[in-house]
């Protein structure tokens, strides 16, 4: 799949900048002010190039990958340095994948898989706190994709072992002694609610057997974790009002909602959307630099289907209009 995905990637830079640019006014329509780019690659000098040619709709974290450790420590990059003169484009984090995915049936879990499997870890523990602890002496924040219960687990105990804070992607599987952890270790949850509604029918089939928690955002929310919500586009879409819609309904046909208790309120998925709970409070007055949007329904009296389908009538980036309606 990889490899379809980088032949498929294999364009003009022109044309793949070109369509970024269409992306990012699409998402500025839709509220969105940043996302984090975990492209696989060395993905740094073509942000700094569409820095150079004027890119002014979204912030961007870039993210570099473990095979390109050894090139950032040794140009200097740390986390958040700027990529662009503007600082809209900056360095993210270091990014492992830890595992497989749930529909690939590489996840690690504990309990096997219909067909005997139990997925598979990409890393051994000692290579993760090895590489996570450099990264974090030279400056870099470090992010673990685990989808399984057993990549949930190892990720924590590498953050442990490191004594770093970080950040994890999916959190999909979680086994019940591992979610007061995440706050206990500093660990972000980066997490995608609407992978939960798409992949109900998959976990309920391939994890039917297995003991931890899919997709636990209440449970992990309650006990002091800080919940990044994302998309994981273009897994499932970038539009945030439909993640904060499946974060709060766990559904979005005509089923009842899928596990419940595990939904979160609307003033909880929206902290998770603008910078989670350990963002700096967020004022609105005069003279601020606002990242804003604009919207025409109250997002905490909202349905479902009103969220989804939110008007934003503008957003703003640094207090400068990217999209008016």
């Amino acid at each position: 799949a990889f490899d379809v995905a980088n032949t498929l990637n294999d364009v003009d830079a022109a044309d793949a900048d070109a369509a970024l640019e269409r992306a990012a006014a699409r998402s500025a329509a839709r509220g969105l002010v940043a996302f984090s780019d975990l492209e696989m690659g060395w993905q740094t000098d073509a942000w700094r190039r569409r820095g150079a040619a004027g890119w002014n709709l979204l912030r961007v974290a870039s993210a570099v990958y473990p095979e390109h450790l050894d090139r950032v420590v040794a140009e200097g990059l740390e986390t958040g340095d700027r990529l662009d003169e503007s600082g809209l484009i900056t360095v993210g984090a270091l990014k492992f994948v830890g595992d497989g995915s749930l529909g690939t049936r590489t996840a690690a879990t504990t309990a096997p898989y219909l067909d005997g499997e139990r997925g598979a870890m990409n890393f051994e523990l000692d290579r993760l706190v090895a590489t996570i602890t450099r990264a974090a002496g030279s400056g870099l924040a470090s992010t673990v994709h685990a989808i399984g219960d057993i990549a949930v687990a190892t990720a924590l105990d590498a953050f442990a072992l490191a004594g770093v804070p970080g950040r994890m992607e999916h959190a999909q599987l979680v086994a019940a002694s591992d979610i007061p952890r995440f706050a206990r270790l500093g660990i972000e949850a980066s997490v995608q609610p609407q992978h939960a509604v798409d992949d109900r029918d998959l976990t309920d089939s391939l994890w039917a057997s297995q003991t931890a928690t899919p997709y636990p955002l209440r449970a992990l929310n309650d006990a002091g974790a800080n919940l990044l919500f994302g998309s994981d586009a273009p897994v499932s879409i970038l539009d945030p009002w439909v993640q904060i819609a499946a974060a709060v309904a766990r559904t979005d046909d005509d089923r009842a909602a899928w596990q419940p208790e595990q939904a979160v309120d609307a003033r909880t998925a929206l902290a998770a959307s603008t910078g989670g709970g350990s963002a700096d409070p967020q004022v609105i007055e005069p003279g601020a630099v606002a990242d804003l949007a604009i919207i025409a329904v109250d997002p905490l009296a909202a349905s479902a289907e009103q969220l989804r389908a939110m008007p934003v009538h503008a957003t703003l980036l640094a207090g400068r209009v990217t999209h008016i309606s």
